[in-house]
């Protein structure tokens, strides 16, 4: 029988599993679980062509925009200029969010009303600076309740495409024909510019082991086979089907229903977003008209030693002998039909699906099967691509157990494998031990310390960022996963409930975004705790569970433990909770969180130290209440209840912030940029400070494969967009993109000197870190 350990810690409550001391997770090499697709795909490895070709090839987008366009630098996007994207997604300015740029509050006046922290204007195409960071700056960093100095709903995120409306896709040309886009958010002088998401691009690297994908949660962890939302989708619009050809080869409209696919579901998103890849109005199979008859990568040349497409691949060297691209043979139409059973491609004829859900014959103005296909091509191919991009092979992964002698245990802490007592390993980094301590040990607690200065104290970062992928949101071969995590607490030691690997940690107001407390484009909720509560007080209502996964786990005995009864009012935590991320290569992907604002590690865990930026609200006019009418909680509350929509009529604003968060009183020795007398005595610096061991820590889960795109990171060659001229000379009215191109890599990655390598720096402005977008090259030290 497993025993449960019930702890409490200053107010908060944790439970922790019996036996995570004794026997800790195994860091070894990681497997993402897939789908069984059986009956769909007839050879995975042309599928893994098919999917890297696709992810690359910037024919696929309106206007040049490639899944790689935004996931460039270990899977994420560490780019300076327009990559600032105005609070689209903060409700309190109305439906469509702030479409203005720049600082929304200042206290003290110091920064104007829509300028950046460091004096600039902000607007579109800008270019960050140092001083623009973090993007919440208070007079006293140490106190989250302080005089703020600026803030901002503004997002550094990923620039994507112009803001016309589709007309249609060109056989021949890579741009579709689109309307004229009218630039009046995202211009450069009187020219249209590229639109930049609403939230920061999380990496694909382990996006695989994700439950759910993006950073609410929409990606579902089941594919449809047509778009994000899983079976949402499929209820809520009849025209979301398939066509299948049946045993007797007539054509049937269908889905799919595969589980553990959220990348796929992920992948269907961005080539229609509006934002991201596609002119707006753009459909899957005008997608498929476009690409099937193409030359894959046609623009992009492919290293000879490219683990999938080169000599090492597969089916060895698939590359046209002029340089770009692969050979003419291998149109993406034969990449699908090696690919793909053929009842998904082999009808003839064309078609249209009707408003209400019929299949009929339109030769004229129809679709071809495959065409129409597309999306289900594109998703499972490029899930099958991704799933290959994990990274499991960093510094830590050498120290613990089983290749190392040292095990990192949580709550326990990191100490050397064997009997107590036991020696710690040689190699060993004194700051990397007390880093790892202060990850794995449960918050205020002091544990073993090994650098003989101070007592360690832990920050119990592990109780997120968990397991071998350092995300409580991955879905781990042969582990368990259940909707909830249950009994966890806010920061008021009152207990609510939210969805596993999702948590607000009070890093922005609640209404600035509401992330998986939102819905989806039928009015159901992201939120698996949302729809539970729903179904309990609807009286076991089925019909407002949409997620096969949550009723799945009703139906179990013992699969839903939540802290929801009949009839009764309970607290959810679910707005404003975002998609824990991993922590693996986190020294590569600055800026940090889903509001980007944090250009550095030591900023982050400044934030962290200090409780984050919840602020407590003191009446109705305070500007932390966001217009509610509430007199008491903070700035991520939605109520007593955490349902109620915004305005909360009030008067309790209450609090959504989980309760891990809570000041740490790790040292800090540079606290509002001067010395700290608690640091002397103990010989402590910014260089060995609490915060710098912790740094230290973080760093070693980078995997040197990840910096240098050694295989499976390899890439073909590609053109990064790194913002714009205030020019026309190709007269197509939009501003010119400013140009880089990447060179392609082969398996065996850039050579350390060639200054293409990632600094493992966790700092967007270290030496080298625009290298991938036109910066300065600085070479990587062995």
């Amino acid at each position: 029988m497993r025993k449960y350990i019930f702890t409490t810690i200053v107010g908060i409550t944790f439970l922790l599993l019996g036996g995570l001391v004794t026997a800790p997770p195994t860091y070894a090499q990681l497997t993402p679980p897939l789908p069984d697709l059986t009956g769909i795909v007839k050879d995975k490895n042309w599928a893994l062509v098919l999917g890297k070709a696709l992810f690359f090839d910037q024919q696929v987008g309106s206007d040049s925009q490639a899944c790689y366009s935004c996931h460039f630098h270990a899977g994420a996007d560490t780019r300076l200029k327009n990559q600032l994207s105005p609070g689209f997604t903060d409700i309190t300015y109305g439906p469509d969010g702030d479409e203005a740029f720049g600082s929304i509050q200042s206290e003290t006046g110091q920064v104007p009303l829509g300028y950046m922290p460091s004096g600039a204007l902000a607007g579109p195409n800008y270019t960050l600076k140092p001083k623009d960071f973090p993007g919440h700056q208070l007079v006293d960093e140490t106190n989250r309740d302080s005089l703020i100095r600026t803030t901002t709903n503004d997002r550094i995120s990923s620039q994507g495409s112009f803001d016309g409306t589709f007309g249609r896709v060109s056989r021949h040309k890579t741009r579709d024909w689109c309307e004229k886009p009218d630039g009046d958010i995202f211009h450069v002088g009187p020219y249209p510019s590229r639109l930049v998401e609403p939230r920061h691009t999380p990496t694909t690297i382990n996006a695989a082991f994700n439950h759910r994908n993006f950073w609410d949660g929409r990606a579902n962890n089941m594919f449809n086979g047509v778009g994000v939302f899983g079976m949402r989708d499929i209820y809520g619009d009849p025209k979301n089907r398939l066509i299948v050809l049946d045993g007797s080869g007539n054509p049937q409209l269908g889905f799919l229903q595969l589980q553990n696919a959220s990348l796929a579901s992920q992948a269907v998103g961005p080539p229609l977003s509006e934002r991201e890849m596609s002119c707006d109005g753009r459909t899957f199979p005008d997608v498929g008209r476009k690409m099937l008859y193409r030359i894959p990568l046609a623009l992009q040349k492919i290293h000879p030693q490219d683990s999938v497409l080169g000599k090492p691949g597969p089916f060895g060297d698939l590359r046209s002998r002029f340089g770009r691209g692969l050979h003419p043979k291998y149109l993406y139409a034969e990449l699908i039909k090696n690919a793909f059973e053929d009842k998904y491609w082999k009808a003839p004829g064309r078609y249209e699906i009707a408003e209400d859900g019929t299949l009929k014959n339109a030769p004229q103005s129809g679709f071809t099967q495959m065409e129409h296909n597309f999306s289900m091509f594109w998703g499972i191919s490029i899930m099958l691509y991704e799933a290959t991009l994990v990274s499991d092979k960093s510094e830590f992964d050498t120290l613990v157990v089983p290749v190392g002698g040292m095990v990192a245990a949580p709550v326990a802490g990191c100490f050397p494998a064997g009997p107590p007592g036991a020696p710690i390993p040689p190699g060993v980094d004194p700051l990397w031990l007390r880093g790892c301590n202060i990850f794995f040990q449960a918050a205020f607690i002091t544990g073993p310390f090994f650098d003989g200065t101070r007592p360690v104290r832990g920050a119990a970062c592990m109780f997120c960022h968990s397991g071998p992928v350092f995300s409580e949101n991955a879905l781990v071969a042969g582990a368990p996963f259940t909707p909830f995590l249950n009994p966890v607490t806010d920061i008021n030691n009152v207990l609510d409930i939210r969805d596993l690997g999702f948590a607000n940690i009070g890093l922005r107001p609640v209404f600035s975004d509401l992330m998986v407390g939102g819905e989806d484009p039928y009015g159901n909720p992201l939120s698996f705790g949302r729809q539970y509560k729903q179904y309990k007080n609807g009286g076991n209502d089925r019909t407002r569970v949409v997620d096969p996964f949550l009723l799945n786990a009703i139906d179990t005995p013992g699969g839903v433990q939540a802290n929801i009864v009949d009839g009764t009012v309970s607290k959810l935590e679910a707005d404003g909770a975002t998609k824990i991320p991993t922590m693996r290569n986190i020294g590569l992907t600055p800026p940090y969180f889903s509001w980007g604002f944090y250009s550095n590690l030591r900023q982050v865990l400044k934030v962290y130290n200090r409780g984050m930026n919840p602020r407590n609200i003191a009446d109705p006019s305070d500007p932390d209440a966001h217009g509610s009418n509430c007199y008491s909680g903070d700035s991520s509350g939605s109520g007593p209840d955490g349902n109620s929509p915004w305005p909360v009529a009030g008067p309790d604003c209450n609090t959504n912030t989980t309760g891990l968060i809570v000041p740490l009183g790790l040292l800090d020795c540079d606290a509002n940029g001067v010395a700290n007398p608690n640091c002397a005595p103990f010989g402590k610096d910014v260089t060995n400070d609490d915060l710098a061991a912790l740094e230290r820590f973080l760093k070693s889960l980078t995997d040197r494969r990840v910096q240098c795109d050694q295989a499976p990171f390899d890439h073909p060659s590609f053109f990064v967009f790194n913002g714009h001229r205030e020019a026309d000379r190709n007269h197509d009215e939009l501003a010119d993109d400013v140009i880089f191109e990447l060179p392609a890599v082969g398996a065996a990655g850039y050579d350390p000197r060639s200054g293409y390598c990632i600094p493992n720096a966790g700092d967007l402005f270290a030496p080298g870190m625009q290298s991938r977008s036109g910066g300065r090259r600085v070479p990587l030290k062995e």
